[in-house]
């Protein structure tokens, strides 16, 4: 399946139609552009060119866009592009009618790792821009960035609104009637017929003869941290995950998806264990994949184990897995999920 995620910024360019009011080359403008949430990209727009290494065409006739990755690399993903300058009308009325689009720009790119630029050196003749696209004395661009990348986790639709159909939000559940005790002994309250409807574990602890089911304050039978368990209730009442600026204790994010996909385990909650591999693999790196690869193999989530062989089968990142320290940890503490990948590199070797 492909995954796509994509936005535009706007560039407002004080332009002339007349040649010396133009910019002079090298003047620059950046945006910031984020997917999801992350500041992931700056997009800077040179008028009239003159881009760093790119000065050989910055001679002032075409439009240049250079796209710096601020963000993490992507595997097996390609990089979209498109640029549209606004037309303006042809008459000379006071009010301007609409703008349309007439000129564009597309194209397709090899995904830059993190830190890397691509530059896009004529985008737009500048004569085009300053004959058809000045309106008040600005031209304005917007450029546009989309990723497409294969993800081999599909997620099933989400079954919220489906369990919870019989509820409803905060006063409407009725007052909490229990409470678990985290590691500090805080405690928080919970409905037990939300955690009931939300996973099959909890419906037994709570519908049955289960001591659970009376007691006023519980604690949780397992040993995840208190940050991994609030996200669990995070995704059991708002059917997400934590922000980084909601994570407790500074928790690396990482770290708190492994850990929630062991707890998604436990719970029974599929569709949170596949949300969690999902992500996993999205900031798959060869640094982080060896562990990524214990915790799919440990808690029964074979989308991403499989996921997690392959990249780490393929040469080019098997050299560099090999020296990181979780590998070493992992070839130390499981050698057997070390054969099974010897063994798949050696039949795709054959």
């Amino acid at each position: 399946m492909q995954d796509f995620a994509g936005a535009f910024v706007e560039f407002n360019i004080e332009f002339s139609e007349g040649a010396s009011g133009l910019l002079p080359a090298g003047t620059v403008f950046s945006k910031n552009l984020s997917f999801n949430g992350d500041a992931a990209w700056t997009i800077r727009c040179y008028p009239r060119g003159g881009a760093p290494g790119h000065t050989a065409a910055g001679d002032g006739e075409h439009l240049a866009v250079q796209l710096v990755n601020l963000g993490s690399s992507r595997k097996a993903s390609r990089l979209l592009f498109e640029a549209i300058a606004l037309d303006r009308d042809n008459n000379k009325a006071a009010v301007p009618s609409p703008a349309s689009l007439r000129f564009t720009c597309r194209c397709d790119l090899d995904y830059p790792n993190n830190g890397c630029q691509v530059t896009l050196p004529r985008v737009f003749r500048t004569s085009d821009l300053a004959a058809h696209c000045v309106v008040n004395g600005y031209v304005t661009v917007l450029c546009g960035l989309a990723v497409l990348q294969h993800n081999p986790i599909p997620i099933p639709p989400s079954r919220y609104a489906l369990d919870l159909r019989n509820l409803e939000v905060r006063n409407r559940y009725g007052d909490p009637d229990v409470s678990f005790a985290m590691g500090d002994n805080k405690l928080v309250p919970v409905h037990r017929k939300v955690l009931a409807a939300r996973s099959p574990v909890f419906k037994a602890e709570f519908d049955g003869s289960m001591a659970e089911s009376t007691m006023p304050v519980l604690r949780p039978p397992h040993e995840f941290q208190p940050s991994t368990f609030l996200a669990v209730l995070l995704y059991i009442y708002a059917d997400r995950l934590p922000r980084k600026e909601e994570v407790v204790n500074g928790v690396p994010m990482v770290e708190l998806l492994r850990d929630l996909l062991a707890a998604a385990d436990w719970y029974a909650m599929d569709r949170l264990k596949l949300v969690c591999a999902k992500k996993l693999w999205e900031d798959v790196s060869v640094e982080t994949v060896s562990k990524n690869l214990y915790y799919a193999d440990r808690y029964n989530c074979r989308e991403l184990r499989n996921a997690c062989i392959h990249f780490m089968a393929a040469a080019e990142n098997m050299r560099q897995v090999a020296v990181t320290d979780e590998y070493v940890w992992l070839a130390q503490n499981y050698p057997c999920l070390i054969e099974v990948l010897r063994s798949r590199i050696m039949a795709e070797n054959i």
